[in-house]
């Protein structure tokens, strides 16, 4: 098998082009390819819908240095990286349409020799069933004549140049010689360590990872209730519990989002329900918090019907993603109850919601909060952690909830503020 010279990257999203970037800066010819005429029309102009700087200068010089294409659709290469999503379906399952598109796509460009990797999200046996059985389709043998694996990406968003270089790799390959060929290309441009394994170890692995998060995150919501019942403040309790030498218990919040967590426990309860019963309650009780949180503020007095402002549309602090957003939820879960809202969010410029909810996405925080009959903070943008009082008085009710407990609780009561904080009681001047 020839060395890699030249690489296609199928799918120019948050993972795909800085990879495609990455590998043309380390010396590369790489094509982008993207179904999506707006994304490739905006590369070719330069431009880079990616809101990382250090990204889009990354990719903005790989463009100008030639040794970054896009185009939508793949030419032959010594190697082939598939980086597109696996949402969830309806049903709870994981959704490989856009997988399977892309390489049957890709196949007629893949000759004999190739590398084949697919580092979207997966289930356990994606590469096997998927991708390697695309290829014999086409005729090739997927031990005598292309070598395919499997390495997920581990990207934080906002780090991303950062880990994608650094993190350590678990590649996966349906042979020994896949595998072995897949260490040494990413250890051509990676600097983290590099852990060859079977395909479906490697699918398992990604998966775990991220359940892992969310099973711990759904452990502090549920000590975020007790809490709340027991009319104590769950983060004092965390902060003495973490003062054990062998305990970690992450912070509690509305929900959690991105396009790993909240998703890929899905493709583990959907094949095997029973073992994963665990991972179920998991899942429930963190996209449950979001309409947790609206009942709490219910109970605190907010009317029927009136308008709640929103500060937070991304799902983690200082990021513009808001994809699967527990702001998404709260919508659904506004929507139902007959509220309307608004959107506030210092980054945040895109946003969608299932079942045609309008975000009314504003970065004018007064607007957003002129004559709201409540509040509620959904995100930890630094910009919130320096909110005081007189930053609500357009508001025409006296009710905040702080999901990400942000306030200065004691200040906002003593301006008249009622105070629904995640995880503690309600604080109310007088009370």
């Amino acid at each position: 098998m020839h060395n890699v010279r030249t690489v296609a990257v199928i799918g120019l999203g948050y993972v795909g082009l800085p990879t495609a970037a990455l590998l043309a800066r380390a010396g590369f010819d790489v094509q982008g390819v993207d179904r999506d005429p707006e994304i490739i029309a905006e590369l070719e102009a330069g431009e880079c819908r990616l809101s990382e700087r250090e990204v889009a200068a990354i990719v903005r010089d790989a463009i100008a240095s030639g040794r970054l294409s896009v185009a939508a659709n793949a030419e032959p290469a010594d190697a082939f990286i598939i980086c597109v999503p696996t949402p969830v379906t309806p049903g709870g399952g994981a959704d490989m349409s856009m997988v399977e598109a892309a390489i049957n796509a890709a196949a007629p460009a893949i000759a004999a020799g190739a590398l084949v990797i697919l580092e979207s999200t997966s289930p356990i046996g994606a590469t096997r069933d998927v991708i390697a059985s695309a290829l014999v389709a086409r005729g090739l043998d997927p031990e005598a004549d292309v070598d395919i694996a499997y390495c997920p990406e581990r990207v934080f968003p906002g780090a991303t140049v950062r880990e994608i270089l650094r993190n350590d790799r678990v590649v996966g390959g349906l042979t020994e010689r896949a595998a072995s060929r897949a260490k040494l290309f990413y250890r051509s441009f990676c600097e983290g360590g590099v852990v060859t394994a079977s395909a479906e170890t490697a699918e398992f692995a990604k998966l775990m990872e991220n359940t892992f998060r969310d099973v711990n995150i759904a452990l502090a919501n549920a000590f975020a209730l007790i809490a709340e019942d027991a009319g104590v403040d769950v983060m004092e309790v965390i902060g003495a519990a973490n003062r054990h030498p062998r305990v970690d218990v992450l912070s509690p919040g509305p929900g959690v989002g991105g396009h790993c967590i909240p998703v890929d426990p899905w493709f583990l309860i959907d094949r095997f329900p029973e073992a994963a019963s665990l991972m179920r309650m998991s899942r429930e009780i963190n996209d449950g918090q979001a309409a947790r949180l609206l009942g709490r503020l219910e109970e605190a007095g907010l009317p029927s019907g009136s308008t709640v402002a929103i500060l937070g549309a991304a799902y983690r602090g200082n990021l513009d993603d808001a994809r699967e957003s527990p702001t998404i939820r709260l919508l659904s879960a506004l929507a139902d109850r007959g509220y309307a809202w608004r959107v506030h969010d210092p980054h945040v410029r895109r946003m969608s919601a299932p079942g045609g909810i309008d975000a009314i996405l504003s970065d004018d925080l007064t607007a957003t909060l002129a004559g709201a009959d409540a509040a509620m903070i959904m995100t930890d943008h630094s910009a919130y952690r320096m909110l005081s009082p007189d930053k609500f008085d357009g508001m025409s009710g006296r009710l905040i909830a702080d999901g990400r407990r942000v306030l200065h609780v004691q200040a906002f009561v003593e301006a008249g503020y009622t105070v629904v904080p995640l995880g503690a009681p309600l604080a109310r001047a007088g009370v």
